[in-house]
């Protein structure tokens, strides 16, 4: 019996001195935790110093560097980044701040968002460089969190992960670095459209609004094969006149040239200038190029243009700026304004246009 009791005092022994070690252990661990410290200390000094940052995510690629007084996105022909983009980048990486040590076996990094190589978009590999080859900070951003907003984190080279308080979203979409809003043009600017064979006019009534109708054999329409039947046309009429009402881009490169397609390549006549859209295909992408010409004695936008207070409101471009600005560059048209002008040709010839008058009908599901 003794023996017994002695057996279960010394287990009992055991994991007392076992339970303080370990809690000795984690009062070890802990304090050795700044908690609240900055991840990276020193980034708000070495910033001014950075003249190139990579970004990596999902097996793609984008390069920023400074160029001159600004910014230029390097993997897309240079194009001018938005410095307010780089500034947010910086200063969301400058705001992290130790929450807690996580996982150092680099098996279990994918867990975390936080192995590398990751074609799977699911972590994130920046870079900055200065003059020197190599990084001057090198970074992977792995899972966020919320509640509190977090972010696990590691440096590259180290298996030691880290959860932060914070996050830092990083995006290699173009659209979020550069100024993707091409133009806005407001309504009642437009007052004409010729496309791909078809020729559109507007009338200005009393009350200021502008009615679009197709006008036969119109001079110095562009000859075309198409068809457009009576269907097509009421498409047309619904989405060509607006169409420059909001155009922005997925993507831009150094202009290539090529023939445009004039299928898909509009000319838009309007109050203070004439736009056209020139199209060129490249696999399965369409890229678009611009030729503006301001009209002589147009009256001033002024007006209009004392109500743009956000990007994406309607205004009337300075056309020789607008030319200056776009010159040598092509856009990558978005799949859904691309849609809009292909809209028509999607008719059979014979198909007339869809009544948008109709009410929605529900199929009955007991058949």
């Amino acid at each position: 019996m003794k023996s017994k009791s002695l057996v279960v005092v010394g287990a009992v022994a055991v994991t007392c001195v076992v339970a303080a070690y370990v809690a000795l252990s984690r009062s070890e661990t802990s304090s050795t935790i700044a908690r609240g410290a900055p991840f990276l200390a020193t980034l708000s000094d070495d910033a001014a110093a950075v003249k190139r940052i990579e970004i990596d995510r999902g097996g793609k690629r984008i390069e920023v560097a400074k160029v001159g007084d600004g910014w230029s996105l390097l993997s897309s022909g240079g194009y001018p980044v938005q410095f307010e983009e780089v500034k947010g980048l910086v200063a969301g990486l400058t705001a992290l701040k130790i929450d807690d040590t996580m996982t150092a076996l680099a098996e279990r990094h994918d867990a975390l968002g936080l192995a590398w190589p990751n074609d799977s978009g699911s972590g994130a590999r920046v870079r900055f460089f200065s003059d020197s080859a190599e990084p001057t900070l090198d970074l992977i951003l792995g899972e966020e969190r919320a509640n509190p907003r977090g972010q696990f984190v590691r440096r590259n080279g180290e298996n030691q992960c880290w959860r932060v308080l914070g996050s830092v979203s990083v995006d290699i979409d173009p659209r979020r670095w550069v100024d993707a809003e091409l133009i806005a043009i407001p309504d009642g600017e437009v007052r004409g459209v010729t496309f791909n064979g078809l020729s559109l006019r507007g009338t200005e009534a009393a009350n200021g609004k502008v009615t679009f109708a197709a006008v036969e054999a119109a001079p110095l329409t562009p000859a075309s094969t198409f068809e457009w039947t009576e269907g097509r046309t009421t498409v047309a009429l619904r989405a060509l006149p607006s169409w420059l009402s909001r155009l922005e881009l997925d993507d831009v490169r150094k202009a290539k040239g090529g023939t445009p397609d004039g299928a898909i390549s509009p000319t838009f006549d309007m109050v203070r200038g004439t736009l056209t859209v020139n199209a060129v295909r490249d696999g399965d992408a369409v890229w678009i190029s611009f030729v503006a010409a301001a009209k002589p004695n147009a009256p001033s936008a002024d007006a209009i243009n004392a109500t743009k207070k956000y990007p994406g409101d309607p205004y009337i471009p300075d056309w020789a700026v607008f030319t200056a600005k776009h010159a040598g560059w092509e856009y990558k048209l978005p799949a859904w304004k691309l849609s809009s002008l292909l809209e028509a040709s999607k008719l059979a010839a014979e198909e007339a246009a869809p009544d948008l008058n109709a009410p929605t009908r529900v199929p009955d599901p007991r058949g």
